[in-house]
């Protein structure tokens, strides 16, 4: 008997979400919380409150069932943000990231686009970053955490 492995490619879609769960977001997005002091009083709070004005909107990446990524969007006269991006572990390397990030450009439609990250995802981002035109300009020492240094990337 032959014995026959078939692999699939599962196929995710990339939308602004109107109404989302925000339980299930902060489930997917529990490995960058600890990050950011106060993350879950920002995300339910500040976060949620600007989604009905527009400033804010959550572009997901998901399987149809599962959520996978996520970038948090802010959009203000201001200022273009990615405020947060992130894809699960158990879905990297799959170009789901570079999708999301090209999807999230999209949305923001605009040159001066930024992100910071932290230092402890800096050597992970920086090639995605970077390959959709970003550059490493300040680095901000205890930005959000006290001895930690956030990387500003802009475009």
């Amino acid at each position: 008997m032959t014995m026959i492995n078939i692999l699939t490619k599962s196929s995710f879609s990339f939308e602004v979400a109107q109404n989302i769960n925000f339980p299930a977001l902060r489930r997917l997005l529990n490995d960058v919380a600890p990050l950011y002091p106060s993350f879950d009083a920002w995300l339910n709070f500040t976060f949620r409150r600007n989604m009905a004005s527009g400033e804010r909107r959550v572009l997901i990446a998901h399987n149809g069932s599962e959520l996978v990524g996520a970038a948090l969007l802010k959009d203000s006269l201001a200022e273009g943000k990615i405020c947060t991006f992130f894809v699960s572990p158990d879905h990297r390397q799959m170009n789901i990231g570079g999708q999301l990030l090209d999807q999230a450009l999209r949305e923001l439609d605009r040159d001066d686009a930024f992100i910071t990250v932290a230092e402890e995802r800096k050597a992970e981002l920086s090639p995605l970053l970077t390959s959709r035109g970003f550059s490493v300009g300040n680095s901000i020492s205890s930005l959000y955490r006290p001895g930690s240094t956030e990387y500003l990337f802009t475009l």
